[in-house]
């Protein structure tokens, strides 16, 4: 009986060692667990700042870009009622003749995306936020330097610059323009009709750019969102 009572005792002994050992390694695992969620959640949080910056960069690139089109497309609109109007050339059109033609190209600071890409996306824990990041930088992007590439650029260089080199005389700084020969000009169908089609690239352009201004604009919001939400 005393044997079996000291080896009763033993076994107790030795189960709540073994008990104490497997609380120690659940609480080590939880600390470590604990840790990197912490480390995780504050590499997040400096992506989300970083990826912040970026976009006000773009975000103040595009809007010049909406600016610009804006001015290209007055100019393309005024140069055309000018001649189809056959009013004389005043200086007030030398600047609307220094903007029919030209393009734009949106800046895309990307070095946020690029660490997150390299890190991995699932270290964004908001699926919404998640998905207007990536739709973001891997559609919207890509498709608005397609147009400006494959679109806008080639319509500038191979149609429009040509005729307007060959028609209109320009300051050095390009910004100031008057006919070679205004009356000619006036009876010129192809160089309206080109003044016609530079006026729907701009206006497509510019539509195109004002709606990459409101993603940028609603995924620094959702960015604001979920960096206020962390501080709760």
């Amino acid at each position: 009986m005393i044997k079996e009572n000291r080896v009763s005792k033993y076994l107790l002994y030795a189960i709540g060692e073994i008990v104490l050992v497997v609380i120690g390694i659940l609480i080590a695992l939880q600390l470590n667990n604990w840790n990197t969620e912490r480390k995780a959640g504050l590499q997040e949080i400096g992506l989300l700042k970083e990826m912040r910056q970026n976009l006000e960069a773009d975000l103040s690139d595009c809007r010049y870009n909406v600016q610009r089109n804006q001015q290209l497309l007055n100019g393309n609109s005024a140069v055309l009622r000018h001649l189809e109007e056959r009013t004389p050339f005043h200086d007030s059109l030398g600047t609307h003749y220094g903007n029919v033609w030209g393009s734009t190209l949106q800046a895309m600071n990307s070095s946020a995306y690029n660490n997150l890409n390299s890190i991995g996306f699932d270290i964004i824990h908001n699926d919404s936020l998640r998905r207007s990041i990536t739709v973001l930088y891997s559609e919207r992007y890509p498709y608005i330097k397609t147009l400006e590439i494959e679109f806008d650029n080639k319509v500038q260089l191979h149609e429009v610059l040509p005729q307007v080199n060959a028609k209109v005389i320009f300051d050095t700084k390009l910004e100031f323009g008057y006919p070679v020969d205004a009356e000619s000009l006036m009876d010129d169908i192809p160089f309206k009709g080109l003044l016609r089609t530079n006026g729907f690239v701009r206006s497509f352009m510019l539509v195109r750019y004002q709606e990459l201004e409101q993603e940028l604009m609603a995924l620094i919001a959702q960015i604001d969102d979920e960096l206020e939400n962390r501080k709760s």
